[in-house]
């Protein structure tokens, strides 16, 4: 029995296999199951009532954590409030000398000290007097800025810098005179003059350090109650997010503090406000929009309500990717304040332990299950062992192991009709492979059974394996994309596709046979699917139309030459024509520049300045006139005749020609004249092999200059022939182009078939072409012509 036959007999012999597995599965089930049941109705009956006491259980221990952590946050806060109470009523009793800079500086270097997490401290007044020290960003320094009394309004004004360390002792100096910081300007300056108490800011972006914080500001008042100057102290929210990662550092959750908007003031991992934020009014992140699925979960529903005249704290259950949590908002008593302080964290955090145990409880009713499940699968093994016996049988049948005539026998009636027919229809099956193996192993092209999921061969008859130069065994252990091109991965990924889709795949590409030659075969493919119309495998029929290609590029070569050779002779007679168009006009201002010198002749005394300029005007047009000349002798027709002429004569007129065009890039044409003997050939067709080889040379030098470009032509005759040499200083041939071959060309807006077009000339003339390599730099490119003198001599 062949490969397909074994694919496709699969479906077949799985289903008693699937009916042996369902009679096994239904008979533990049903032990099983009930005992199962039984024991789970006890435990349902204690889940349900526990379910409601847990939750109020990891409630009650959320609050206790929530009051751990507003204590915190207050003992975070505390010492801002404390540090400036004190220093407010050190300086309304006149203890502290607020108008003595020094001192100032003095007694805010000792707050700072005390209280790590405040980030400066700084006292200002109505003059725009400024006091401010603050942590600076190296460890153990600290930066003092004075700003003295200037008139509002002021854009610049002078200010003082001072650094110390830890022992207050100076460390550096500094000054300038155009510092912008305005402190009457910032918003806890102008709450505090409004309100006359102490206030705390909604987060903003400090000025000095460009951070986002806030602060804590209280008047200093006279005895009349007006304020004499304004204290502050800032707490960088960083810090405040650093402090609640560090008391939360060992749990599950996380602790967050919000405004009542719903908008976070800090949170343990994530940086809430951009350092270029607005500096005034920075834009706050909502709860539900921050980067922490949990939180947003958490919280983000509660904060679309209005959560002002929230009191006590609110609880929240939710579950996410299958872990249950808890949370909660509770408020901040902190007098100025508006914060909630939001908690979560998993349930698994306060009753871990009693759910692991209610766990436990339902294992041990499904290990008990599991097992009466083990005795009734043993029960059905019993029963069904003749079954088993039968499904052996059937697959030994197919698997070739058993022959038809022997057939299938068992103790049930129904197991030995199914046996019977099953027999029948392998034997049936087998005749039908065997003709189709037949078909597939003499056909006389290649064809091949590939897998449509992994483009693998399965099979493949010796026509194939002959057009890819492989063994069977080499290529059924291969895939389609093996044999493509680098280049060419894409059609396998297509040849899947296609055929899931619509069952059949055409297409001609090239190939790579095993010794690496590349080879164009049309595959035509259709998909075989199995009784279930699942796909099964791919019968593909390959074609080697490597000949057929070959000849369509032939084809196709030759149709772009003679278009070529069609546009060249076109652009001939129209340059002959434009030739003798212009001959005449050239003609006629040579004429009138003659008769202009005549009369300056008559007048007497000419200007010598106009006389050399008419005299320049008649080299012009004659040079001109030298040079259309000379395009006509290039271009003029000649029916293709090969008679005698001036070698020497004909490279004269193409340098002439091809001047203009060498000058326009700054390329000196060089020719090296000698005394040459008369040459054979087409004087026409040798004209455009000169033009091709200098507009070549011209267009290498142009396209990567160098100094002082150069083209020179040189002759040398030889005993039969006249050697022609264009050389020039240019970067030269490049390694990967063929020379002479149709196509092939290093120009990026070339055609590549110019030295094809030469080849095909000189040849056609009697001589040979060649490039060849020069000692430094350039190209020089080299083609021979016969001598006509003796041919003559010959003749004679």
């Amino acid at each position: 029995m062949d490969h397909a036959g074994h694919q496709e007999l699969r479906p077949d012999h799985a289903e008693p296999a699937r009916r042996r597995r369902s009679l096994r599965a239904t008979l533990a089930l049903c032990l099983g199951g009930l005992q199962f049941l039984a024991i789970l109705s006890v435990i349902l009956s204690t889940f349900v009532s526990s379910e409601n006491a847990l939750l109020r259980q990891s409630r009650n221990s959320l609050n206790e954590v929530s009051v751990n952590v507003i204590g915190q946050v207050k003992n975070f806060l505390n010492p801002a409030r404390q540090a400036l109470d004190a220093t407010r009523r050190l300086a309304e009793n006149d203890v502290l000398d607020i108008s003595d800079a020094t001192v100032l500086e003095s007694h805010f270097f000792q707050q700072l000290q005390v209280a790590p997490q405040l980030a400066g401290m700084y006292l200002a007044d109505n003059t725009g007097r400024f006091v401010y020290v603050m942590r600076a960003e190296e460890a153990g320094r600290y930066r003092t800025k004075y700003v003295p009394p200037f008139l509002e309004g002021t854009t610049e004004h002078p200010a003082d810098f001072k650094w110390r360390n830890d022992q207050f002792t100076l460390l550096e100096t500094a000054a300038t005179e155009t510092d912008t910081y305005e402190a009457r300007s910032r918003p806890w300056f102008r709450m505090v003059s409004e309100t006359k108490a102490p206030i705390w800011t909604e987060p903003y972006i400090f000025f000095t350090t460009r951070q986002p914080g806030i602060t804590y500001s209280v008047p200093i008042l006279d005895e009349d109650g007006n304020i004499r100057a304004i204290l502050g102290v800032d707490i960088q929210i960083d810090a405040l997010s650093g402090f609640l990662l560090d008391i939360w550092s060992e749990r599950r959750g996380a602790a967050l503090v919000l405004n009542e908007d719903g908008a976070v003031l800090a949170h343990p991992t994530l940086v809430l406000i951009r350092q270029e934020a607005h500096m005034e009014a920075p834009e706050l992140t909502r709860v539900d929009q921050i980067a922490d699925p949990i939180a947003q979960m958490a919280f983000g529903d509660v904060v679309q309500t209005d959560l002002s005249d929230t009191e006590g704290p609110v609880h929240t259950d939710f579950q996410l990717n299958g872990q249950d949590y808890v949370a909660m908002l509770i408020e901040v008593s902190e007098p100025g304040l508006r914060w909630l302080i939001g908690l979560y964290a998993a349930e698994d955090n306060f009753i871990g332990e009693i759910k692991k145990n209610r766990t436990q409880g339902v294992w041990i009713a499904l290990a008990i299950a599991i097992l009466t499940g083990a005795i009734g699968l043993a029960m059905a093994d019993r029963i069904y062992a003749p079954v088993r016996t039968f499904a052996s049988q059937s697959q030994q049948l197919f698997s070739g192991e058993i022959t038809p005539e022997e057939g299938l026998h068992s103790p049930y009636r129904e197991l030995e009709d199914t046996g019977v027919a099953l027999t029948q229809e392998v034997k049936q099956r087998q005749r039908f492979e065997t003709a189709y193996g037949r078909t597939f192993d003499l056909a006389s092209r290649g064809m091949a059974q590939i897998s449509p999921e992994t483009g693998r061969f399965l099979r493949t008859n010796e026509q194939l394996c002959d057009i890819m130069g492989y063994q069977p065994e080499e290529l059924e252990k291969m895939t389609l994309a093996d044999i493509l091109p680098e280049d060419g991965h894409q059609i396998a990924v297509k040849f899947r596709e296609t055929l899931l889709q619509d069952s059949e795949f055409i297409i001609e590409s090239q190939f790579i046979r095993k010794d690496g030659s590349p080879i164009w075969l049309r595959v035509n493919a259709i998909l075989i699917r199995d009784e279930s119309g699942i796909p099964d495998h791919a019968v593909a029929i390959i074609d080697d139309v490597s000949d057929r290609k070959q000849a369509e590029d032939e084809a196709g070569r030759l149709s772009r030459d003679l278009s070529h050779v069609a546009r060249v002779n076109l652009m001939g007679e129209m340059a002959s024509g434009l030739a003798h168009e212009l001959n005449q006009p050239l003609s006629a201002i040579s004429y009138n520049v003659d008769a202009a010198k005549i009369t300056l002749d008559e007048i007497g005394d000419p200007d010598p300045e106009l006389t050399e300029i008419l005299s320049d005007i008649d080299r012009q047009s004659r040079r001109a006139g030298d040079i259309i000349r000379a395009l006509r002798e290039v271009v003029r027709k000649d029916r293709g005749r090969q008679t005698p002429f001036e070698l020497s004569g004909l490279i004269r007129q193409t340098v002439s020609l091809m001047e203009a065009e060498a000058k326009l890039h700054e390329i000196k044409l060089h020719f090296e004249e000698s005394g040459l003997p008369p040459v054979i050939g087409n004087r026409t067709q040798i004209a455009q092999v000169l033009v091709n080889l200098l507009r070549n040379a011209i267009d290498a030098l142009a396209r990567d200059p160098v100094a002082k470009g150069q083209i020179n032509i040189m002759t040398r005759p030889t005993d039969e022939m006249v050697e022609v040499h264009v050389q020039d200083n240019g970067p030269g041939v490049s390694d990967d182009v063929t020379l002479f071959n149709t196509f092939d060309t290093q120009k990026t807006d070339g055609m590549g078939l110019g030295l094809s077009i030469c080849r095909t000339i000189i040849k056609a003339n009697g001589g040979t072409i060649w490039y060849e390599p020069t000692e430094t730099t350039g190209a020089c490119f080299c083609f021979t012509l016969r001598r006509s003198d003796l041919s003559e001599e010959n003749q004679e």
